[in-house]
């Protein structure tokens, strides 16, 4: 009783100061952003302001900063959420996170369940914050590379018009949508205030975790030291993008039973569950009224989602 009351508390804690700095931020923003509209006035406006002159920043929090700007991981995270185009920082990320585990825990033992499966259904809410940034870093790089080709062809042929390179990159940056013009518009901005050409393009190799990137940045570095015909190398490029599409919808055709396999798999037990339920409610109340039947129920869940993510590792084919 004691643990439990003492667990209660601290993640009543967690809510309280998690909900707090979410509404009002650090203290010393307000006085930052004031400084900041001085100069936009004065100057120029702050929103226009490339990437390259932003301080990274991993919280709002000064201490909690100095906290993650000495750990590995805030680096992944942060590098994570710029894949994914998110304008949120690791701390606010973090904060996030354990404040969802620390709710979901609360009501797991609010609603008298043990405490291994409260902590159980808490883990599942702290992780849902990583689903969406993954989703969300999926769905984007997959969208950069299906626009990635024509982006290739339409730099080459500015090459073969006699454009510069940084002219063809600004090409590039204005007529291709989100997300690659953006990319190829802050390679750009960083060449104009600076940067060398390879910072700029390994730049955006962290920024979007793409293969064929790899393979473009490569060539135009290695292209810069050795010399050669460009446009043709990056033509040659484009082909071996369009084929690897080529393929990956052939893998997906040789696939598509196993896939479906698996999704049937994964449903079947909560369509069974769904039917006994109508047919005869009563049958499944020991799994929610007893202690034993919630354990097996999360136990199932674990199983069931564990083996989705099995099959799924199996029938994923990367090249």
């Amino acid at each position: 009783m004691v643990l439990i009351s003492a667990l209660v508390f601290v993640l009543v804690l967690l809510v309280v100061i998690g909900g707090y700095l979410l509404l009002y931020g650090n203290p010393m923003r307000a006085d930052v952003e004031k400084r900041l509209s001085h100069l936009e006035k004065r100057t120029f406006q702050v929103d226009l302001l490339p990437e390259i002159l932003k301080i990274q920043s991993f919280s709002d929090v000064p201490v909690l900063h100095q906290i993650l700007s000495h750990l590995n991981f805030a680096v992944l995270v942060d590098k994570r959420l710029q894949q994914a185009d998110l304008k949120i920082k690791v701390g606010t990320f973090l904060l996030v996170s354990f404040t969802l585990f620390a709710f979901g825990t609360m009501a797991g033992l609010l609603l008298h369940w043990p405490l291994v499966i409260s902590l159980g259904f808490g883990a599942i809410l702290l992780f849902l914050p990583n689903v969406y940034v993954n989703v969300k870093r999926r769905l984007r790089i997959k969208k950069f590379t299906f626009h990635f080709p024509d982006a290739l062809e339409m730099f080459s042929r500015s090459l073969r018009a006699g454009h510069s390179f940084t002219g063809s990159i600004e090409l590039v940056a204005q007529e291709m949508p989100d997300p690659v013009g953006p990319e190829f518009q802050k390679i750009y901005d960083e060449q104009n205030l600076g940067v060398s050409l390879r910072e700029a393009l390994i730049g955006m190799t962290q920024r979007v975790d793409s293969m064929d990137v790899k393979f473009l940045v490569t060539a135009i570095l290695i292209h810069r030291e050795t010399g050669g015909n460009l446009a043709e190398i990056i033509d040659k490029i484009s082909y071996v993008i369009r084929e690897r599409f080529r393929i990956q919808g052939q893998l997906k055709i040789f696939t598509a039973q196993a896939r479906l396999t698996g999704l049937i798999l994964a449903l079947l037990p909560v369509g069974a569950a769904f039917l006994i339920g109508v047919m005869n409610p009563g049958y499944l109340k020991p799994l929610w009224h007893e202690e034993i039947g919630r354990i097996l129920v999360f136990v199932a869940v674990f199983l069931q989602i564990t083996g989705l993510l099995v099959i799924r590792r199996i029938v994923r084919i990367k090249f």
